[in-house]
Order: C-alpha cells, then structure tokens, then sequence
C-alpha cells in the first residue's frame, strides 16, 4: 500500500481517527519514495500555525532561491516570496488582485513543484491538515486538478474524529484527490504490533488484554504494551511476556495515565519545562522556550532530553523534537487545573511579547494572552497577524484569525478589528458581509470614522453599487477629506457623472498627506478627460504614476501605466506602457493583474504580428485565465484566438471557440460583433467581398446597440470597405467621422483612407490623406497592409502590383498563410509576376510535423535547444527578433511544451 500511494501524480488524503496511525504511515511511504530516487518535501499543520504553514515547511528546504531564475518560476518570484523567506525577488503588491490570491499561489507552487520534480518524481507529505487553515487546503484544492499527469503527489492525512476546517470538505470533494481511510486494525493486527513493541511473544492473556483494552487502535496498542513492560506488571517467563500479576483495567484512560505517570516521574524544575512546552504548541518551539519558562538555554535543553527519554517527546531525523503524539500533549495539558494554565501562560505571555513578534509567534503568545486573562492585548496581537495573512494573499486564514480577534477586542481594538474585517471581505469580493460587519460601528468609530466609511464604499464600489457607496461616503463626517473626495469622484465617474467626478477629484489630486487618494484622483481625471482632451488625460496618468512610484505604491504605479497602455492601444504607441505595467504586475505578483494587461498587449499587438501570431499570445493568455478562473479575459482571449483561426485556415475551429467564448462572457457583445467580423473576414479571404460586406454591417449592428463598446477597428474596416466598393455613398465614412470611436487610430486611419477615395472621386489629390492614414499605422503593419489591400477595391492607389508585392514581402515573415494566399490570387488575376514561396524543405519529425511544425520553425526549435536566446537565433537564421519571438511561441502553442526547456526536451534524440 506504501509505495501505491506515491505512485503517479494527484493529490492523496489519509483520514483516520487520533492514533490510527496515519503518520506512521506517512513515514514509511516518504522513506520508501525517497530510497527509490524521489524528491521527498515534508511537512505538518498545527494548530495556530498561520496561513500556508505546512506548504512553507515542505517547500522552504528544497527552493533554493536560485530557483527564482527559471523561467517556469520566475513569474511568481514574488508570491513565493509570501511562503518563502529567502525568496527575495520582485517587490510585493500592495493592492487588490483581479483573482483570488490563493489560486495564484497554487499555480505558483505547480510550477515549483514541477521544476522541483525536474525529470523524475517529488513526493510532498503534509500531516495533521485537520490543523490547516482554509487558504492551505484551497490551494492544495487547485493542486488536485493541476498535478494529473505529473510526477508529483502530494500525501496529506487528517483526523476523521475531528471537526473539520471549512476548506477540508471541499477538497475531498475534490476532482483528482484520492481518500485512504485508515480503520482500526484486526485482533491478529493488534497483537502482532503489540508483540514487536515488547520483542517476543506475549502469553494469551497478556495478548488479550492489550487488544481488548486498545480496541484497534495502533497508538493505544504501542502506549499500553510498553507501559505494561516498563512498570513490570508483565515478566519474561519461558520464552515470553507473562502476567506478573493483576493486570490494569483503566482504558481508554490509560493512554493519559501512562502519560501523567511519566510526567510525574520527571523532576519538579523538568516538569515546569514540559507544561510551558505544552502550552507553546504543537511544534514544540525550542527558542521560544526558554524564555518562556524562565530557566536558561541548557535547563530547557536538558529537560527536553530527559522528556524524549520518558517518551514524551521524539527526535526527527533533522533533530528537531516534537510531541510523540498530538495526545500526548493533550494528556499534560490535562494534567494541570485552570488556573495553573492560566498563571503559567500569563508569565510565557508576558516574557515572549516583544514588539518584532511576527508569524505564527503572534499567534501563539495572543493564545498565551488570551489564557492568561489579558484577551484586549491578544486581540492586539492577532489583529496583526490578520494583516500578515492578507499582505501573503490568504483572505481566509485572516478572516479566521479577525474572528478569534473580534471575540476578544476590547472598546480598543473594535473598531479596528472590524476594519480589517471589512477591507478583506470587500478583497474577497464579499460585499454584504462586509457591510455587516462595519456599519453597524460606523456611528461611534470616532477617529477611525473616515478610514471606516471609506473602507465600506470602496466596498459597494467593487460591487458597483455606487448609491450605497455614495451614502457611507456621505456618513464620513468630513467630505473636504482627500480619501473621501477622490472616492466620491470614483464614484460618480462609475455613475457616468464625469463633470461631477472631475469637480470632486481635482482638490483630491493636490493633496500630499494621503498619496494614495491623490493616484485615485488624478485616475479619475485622467479617465474622464481620455476622449475630451487626451493629452491632458496623459499627463494626469503620468503624474500618478510618478507620485506612485515615488511613494512606494506599486499597486497605484499598475494602474496608472495601465492606463496610460489603453491610450496606446487607442492611439500610435507600440503598448511600451502596457508592457511595463505587465512587467511590475509580475514583479508584484500580480498575476491577474498581469493577465488583463496581456490581453491587452494581445489587442495591441495583432495589429503588428497579424491575427495568426496574435492566436498563438491570445492561447496563452486564454489558457492563464482559465486556470485563475478570470472567466471574462478568458472569453476574450478566444475571440483573438477566433479570429487568428480564421486567417489561418482553421475554420473548422472558430464556432467552437466563439461558443466557448460566449459562455464565459457576462455580456458576450464583443463576442456576437466578432463572429460576424469572422465571418466578414472568412468570405473577403476567400475572394467574395460583396458576401463580406452584409457580415461587415453584421458586426457593426451589434456594436451600435452596444453603448459603451469598445471602438474596436472593425469600425474602420467597415467603412473603408464600404467606401471603396461605393464611393458615391456617403453614409459609412460620414458615421464614422461623426462617431467617438475615432479615440481608436486605426478607425482615424481608415477615416483618412476613406477621405482619400472621396477626393481622388471628386478629382482632388488624395495623397495627403493616405500619407496621413499611413503615418497612423506606422506602429500596426498588418492593419497598415490589411487597409491598403482594401482600397484596391478602389483605384485611389494606382498600380496595385507594389501594394500586393509589398504586402506580400510582409507575410512572408509570419504564418498569415490566408493572406499571402489572397495577395498571390490578386497578382496571378492580374498577370503579374508572383513570387514563389519559399520552399519547406527543412527535415521534420513525423511526430512534430503531425503537430503543425514547419520546417522554419525546426530550425529555431534546434537552437532553441543548442540554447540560444532569442536574439541569437535571429541573427544565426537572419530573421527579425520578432519573427523569432513569433515562431517560439507557435512550437510553445503547438507542442503543449510549458517552458523553452520543456521544448528542448521535445526535441528527437
């Protein structure tokens, strides 16, 4: 049964009654993994232990931090930095996540435990997670559907006489998490283990006894057989154990009376040493120790030793001492009145409370506080610790410590308590908790008063119930506060009250005492002003990135760039700002974050690259919102994935993804407008441009009844197209001039073109007006060449032939297999000289050439596996490093391979 349960890759659950034997057997299967070449991480819950303590423990001896610089890894450097201290890469965020923290810890430690793993196997032991706390247990739930397939197994065992944590239930429940119940052993069981604890055979009524009195239990069986040994109610007579006489009946108190008779036994100062132990905690803290018990380092150490020789206490292979059982600590807690604990935990409170007390320390000396009858300073305490929880991205575990804190707070720490409470419920997205936990303080909240009501309407604005929010901020008592100002204009802004939000936002943008509420004010003015006045919308996004930047706000210093990045993918920029901001959301271990900023980056750069390189980065970013559950990013991920199909020659495909992309979607117009442009692009590939013009109108229908769309430059397209196949038709170019969506570049462009078909009409030079729409698309070559294949359908260009022969030299750099296929059937249908493909003569294997790998790509797939960047393959192939960076990512998407070393490794031996 031990090395089944290390086989394979998943997640394995023990679950067994208190001396079941669950860790004994946890024991054996990590011993025999580890002799058969596994990578063995071990480590165990306790009560109080603090958020991801059994993960930390596990992972921390076998991350080397150097493992920050793999590139699996290096991505979520700073959330492992929450569970490993010596991990000190990127700089930790300050501010919400667009997910939930802990599903981004948990890709975070798949990959890890990938790269641990490397080619072979890792086997990670957690025991006691009955202890743990509810963020440990839903990343341990994420690892489940992660691991199949893998060659990593996670092993953890839990009580089943214990009442469970919240998140336990859940993950047994778990698609790809196995249960073991381990019951109580047979008779013959019990007395063969009974019979190896004393060395040899026990008569019949010895063997009866202990069965009898452990009732299959294998801790009971072991405690009772020696115990029956060491007080010599047994005797070795005739080759085996006898009944010296009367045996002991007292079970199943006899676990606790064994343990009482050895505590007993141990000298009076030794004892004291043990009881404060016990009160300490399960992981038996050695340097907390002596303090502690007020004796000196060698006292604590030398009754630790006498206690490990009355089996109290048990060394582990690293040396490290701890309980012989989670019992065992209960019976010599059990043997001291309430106020013998309470006395000795006042005086280990009073002695361990220091003010650079952090981690589960802060935890175990409020426990201490609390029992000593000091519960406001506990409270104190805790409320710190729940801070701690939320700074390492464990929203449960700091709502579980608030509410033993809450119980606890005096008139103190009420208040306080309860802001915490709301500001994590309102990250957690858990608006109506929040209220209820905050609103009923908010009349007495006296100095926490704005802090308080800021907190809940910055609530009921996450859940865009602005009208709430606008009455907490009303409650705040002081509505010139730069807090409340810039919150208001949010607010109002979120509402369409954009004259409103500029007046409450801009005194808020000057203020130096909160820097946060000046980021938020200058936000909000930079986007009310975007299509008003763009460059006055820049500069405010500049100075809140610089004001966030010099105050340390990286989460404020994301938003800004991002921001300034949607003025790139409007305007003539190449996404610099996008990318930056993407960057520091990585840095930050931000990853949702990261994942709405590559979307982004994906918009931008189809334009660049063209659809079908745009479909291998819009996979990726489909593929990393799935798995953090942004349904939304998700669905419009594949729109970009649809659309690369489409010129790609896929599609067969696109239907399929446009469904997938509607059922992720809340409002799927983006999604319905995308399928006609698919189609409207499907019949212009083909040669129909009179059938893609209805899907055309189609697309923009959809977007008209949309108010509030994008301005996406199917706009554009739309118009132009119209325009050249009817130029006497005023009606598209002039909607379109009349229409905000010209904010969008690539809609100014097609304008101009359109400007230009007119003029050339009407007899005029349309030179200015292409020249204009060119130097728009100088940053988008394929939206560049894409407009001038559509003006062929016009004569405003002259010569097509250097137009085709120009767009063609482009594609032949990329996978646009559709487009050079209608730009060499535009040639041909001309009579002009078409240039010949380069042909793929490069040497695939079969298995790869199955896969959709072309012979270019074979070549970059064997330096990438000689181990040259980017840059290197570039100038080896004399190709653009773009191109590069292209066809990479195109064997990444074809092969499934996750890393440039998982595609080297895919390369045939």
């Amino acid at each position: 049964m031990a090395a089944a349960l290390a086989d394979g890759g998943g997640v394995t659950l023990l679950a067994g009654e208190a001396g079941s034997g669950k860790t004994r057997l946890l024991d054996e299967v990590a011993d025999r993994a580890g002799r058969s070449g596994a990578r063995v991480l071990r480590g165990h819950a306790v009560p109080g232990g603090g958020a991801f303590r059994p993960l930390a423990e596990a992972l921390a001896p076998a991350a080397d931090p150097a493992l920050a610089r793999d590139e699996r890894v290096a991505a979520f450097a700073p959330v492992l930095a929450r569970l490993l201290p010596a991990w000190t890469a990127g700089t930790p965020g300050a501010g919400p996540h667009l997910v939930d923290p802990v599903l981004v810890l948990g890709e975070a430690v798949g990959e890890l435990l990938g790269v641990i793993a490397g080619e072979g196997r890792a086997v990670v032991v957690l025991d006691d997670l009955h202890w743990a706390d509810r963020d440990t247990l839903a990343v341990l739930e994420y690892l489940a559907g992660r691991l199949d397939g893998t060659g990593v197994r996670v092993l953890g065992s839990m009580r089943s006489d214990e009442h469970p944590p919240a998140g336990l239930a859940p993950l047994r429940r778990a698609k790809g998490v196995a249960a073991v119940e381990l019951g109580r052993l047979a008779d013959d069981a019990a007395a063969r283990l009974a019979e190896a604890v004393v060395g040899d055979a026990m008569a019949p009524a010895v063997r009866e006894h202990v069965v009898g009195a452990a009732e299959g239990l294998p801790l009971l069986v072991e405690e009772l057989a020696a115990r029956l040994a060491e007080s010599g109610a047994i005797a070795w007579r005739d080759g085996h154990w006898e009944p010296a006489g009367p045996l002991p009946t007292e079970v199943p108190e006899a676990f606790a009376d064994a343990v009482a008779d050895r505590v007993a036994a141990l000298e009076p100062a030794d004892r004291d040493v043990v009881r404060v132990a016990a009160l300490l905690g399960r992981d038996l803290p050695w340097d907390l120790l002596p303090t502690a018990a007020a004796v000196d380092a060698a006292t604590a150490a030398g009754a630790l030793r006498r206690a490990v020789d009355a089996r109290l206490l048990v060394a582990g292979a690293d040396g490290a001492l701890r309980w012989r059982h989670a019992l065992t600590q209960d019976a010599v807690l059990a043997g001291l009145t309430g106020p013998e604990r309470a006395v000795l935990a006042a005086r280990a409170a009073q002695a361990l409370d220091r003010p650079d007390l952090a981690g589960p320390s802060l935890a175990r000396v409020a426990e201490l506080h609390a029992r000593g009858g000091d519960p406001d300073r506990a409270a104190a305490l805790l409320l710190r610790h729940a801070r701690e929880h939320r700074a390492a991205g464990a929203p449960a575990a700091a709502l579980a410590v608030l509410e033993q804190a809450t119980a606890l707070a005096g008139d103190a720490h009420r208040v306080p308590v309860a802001l915490e409470r709301v500001e994590v419920l309102a990250l957690a997205a858990r608006t109506d908790e929040a209220l209820a936990v905050g609103e009923p303080l908010l009349g007495a909240a006296g100095p926490w008063r704005i802090p308080l009501a800021t907190a809940l309407a910055r609530a009921c604005v996450a859940a865009e119930r602005f009208d709430e929010a606008r009455g907490f901020l009303a409650r705040a008592g002081d509505d010139a506060d730069p807090r409340v100002l810039a919150l208001a204009a949010h607010v109002a802004l979120g509402l369409g009250e954009v004259t409103e939000a500029l007046r409450l936002a801009e005194p808020a943008v000057e203020t130096t005492d909160h820097p946060e509420a000046a980021c938020e004010a200058l936000e909000v003015v930079g986007r009310a002003r975007r299509r008003a006045d763009p460059e006055r919308s820049a500069a405010a996004f500049r100075r809140a990135a610089q004001i966030a930047e010099q105050e340390g706000l990286t989460a404020w210093r994301i938003r800004a760039l991002s921001e300034l990045g949607v003025a790139d993918l409007f305007g003539t920029g190449d996404g610099g700002s996008l990318r930056r901001a993407r960057e520091l959301a990585m840095e930050a271990g931000m990853v949702g974050t990261a994942v709405m900023l590559e979307l982004q980056l994906v918009a931008v750069d189809n334009g660049r690259v063209g659809p079908v390189a745009g479909a291998v980065q819009g996979e990726r970013c489909a593929e990393r919102a799935r798995r953090l559950g942004l349904r939304g990013p998700q669905g419009h991920a594949l729109g970009f994935v649809a659309r690369g199909r489409v010129f790609e020659g896929r599609v067969d495909e696109v239907e399929g993804l446009l469904a997938e992309a509607t059922a992720l979607s809340a409002n799927p117009v983006h999604v319905e407008s995308a399928g006609a442009l698919a189609r409207a692009h499907d019949r212009w590939l083909a040669g129909d441009t009179p059938g893609a013009l209805p899907a055309y109108d189609e697309a923009i229908d959809v977007l008209r009844r949309a108010e509030g769309a994008n301005p996406t430059p199917s706009w554009g397209e739309r118009a132009l197209l119209r325009t050249a196949t009817a130029p006497h038709d005023a009606g598209p170019r002039e909607e379109l001039r009349g229409s905000d969506v010209l904010v969008q570049s690539l809609n100014r462009a097609a304008l101009h073109f359109c400007d230009a078909i007119a003029a050339a009409e009407e007899g005029g030079d349309p030179g200015p007006d292409l020249a204009a729409g060119d130097a728009l698309l100088r940053h988008r070559p394929f939206f560049r060449h894409l407009l001038r294949c559509y003006l062929l359908e016009h004569s405003v260009l002259g010569d097509p032939v250097p137009v085709l022969h120009e767009a063609l030299a482009w594609a032949a750099g990329t996978d646009e297999v559709r487009f050079s296929g209608w730009c060499r059937e535009r040639l041909r249908a001309l009579g002009a000289v078409v240039p010949r493909p380069q042909r793929d003569t490069t040497d695939v294997p079969p298995d790869l050439r199955a896969l959709g790998v072309t012979g270019r790509e074979m070549e970059v797939l064997r330096l990438v596996g000689e181990g040259l960047a980017n840059p290197e393959i570039a100038a080896r192939l004399v190709l653009s490093r773009r191109t590069v960076e292209t066809h990479v990512g195109n064997l990444l998407a074809k092969t499934g391979a996750a890393s440039r070393g998982d595609l080297r490794r895919r390369l045939p031996g």
